[in-house]
């Protein structure tokens, strides 16, 4: 193989990784900005409730979380209705889903 065409090969080479690895990156650092989605709980304790409503759920530890019936930050799940904490302090636990 003549050095030219190994140089091309090894260039070639190295641009496909760096866009995989480019790719990778962009995906890692778009996934860390996802907000939390609310756990189970908070979407059935509005599962018959208008919006406004008042509701309540059992968070973590066992504790009541009261708030009000709200659709949530998700486009996609704009359809539905979740218990929006009163307290602002209130974050889901990691690992919660719906």
């Amino acid at each position: 193989m003549s050095k030219s065409l190994s140089r091309l090969l090894a260039a070639m080479t190295c641009a496909a990784s760096l866009s995989v690895y480019a790719s990778e990156d962009s995906d890692s650092i778009h996934n860390e900005h996802k907000p939390h989605r609310p756990p189970q709980a908070a979407f059935d304790a509005c599962k018959n409730s208008t919006e406004s409503a008042t509701c309540q759920f059992t968070g973590r530890e066992n504790q009541t979380i009261s708030g009000t019936c709200a659709k949530p930050r998700n486009p996609e799940e704009k359809s539905t209705l979740v218990c929006k904490p009163d307290r602002m302090d209130w974050k889901p636990k990691e690992g919660d889903k719906h």
